[in-house]
């Protein structure tokens, strides 16, 4: 079963390439902080009716969480706004690749750590490989 999870992930991958791609577009066109408030805009009325019509959660909850994770929402909009911004500058693929090199830097840490609540796996050689492998990608990827 767990390799239905990886197939998502690749494909939440693939759908944010895309999305980083058309960000990078309309940035240009419209203007970087537009861009990223048209993207927020649509995802967040898209989440509203996908709460709407399939949602079995509690919006109560939330007050159950620390004041600071109410602003969670702009770690994904700082991210868009880089992307909106680096895109046109390196290109796709080069700001993906670094995008996702933070991502694993990040993610690595956090499971170490067990943050979140998030299953413990601890940092290892293999997993430290694994970022040195990706900081070689971003450099051949860079390269002209």
């Amino acid at each position: 079963m767990s390799w239905l999870y990886l197939l998502l992930s690749i494909i939440g991958g693939a759908v944010l390439a895309l999305q980083a791609g058309v960000n990078g577009e309309l940035g240009k066109r419209m203007g970087t902080i537009e861009a990223a408030v048209v993207a927020y805009s649509v995802g967040t009325l898209a989440l509203l009716l996908g709460t709407l019509v399939f949602g079995k959660g509690s919006v109560a909850a939330l007050f159950s969480f620390q004041s600071w994770k109410w602003f969670i929402g702009i770690l994904g909009a700082l991210y868009i706004f880089i992307m909106v911004v680096t895109i046109p500058k390196v290109g796709a693929a080069n700001a993906i690749i670094a995008a996702i090199l933070g991502q694993l830097i990040i993610g690595m840490i956090i499971d170490h750590f067990g943050l979140f609540g998030v299953k413990i796996l601890p940092i290892n050689l293999y997993r430290i490989s694994g970022i040195i492998l990706m900081l070689i990608s971003l450099l051949l990827f860079f390269k002209k």
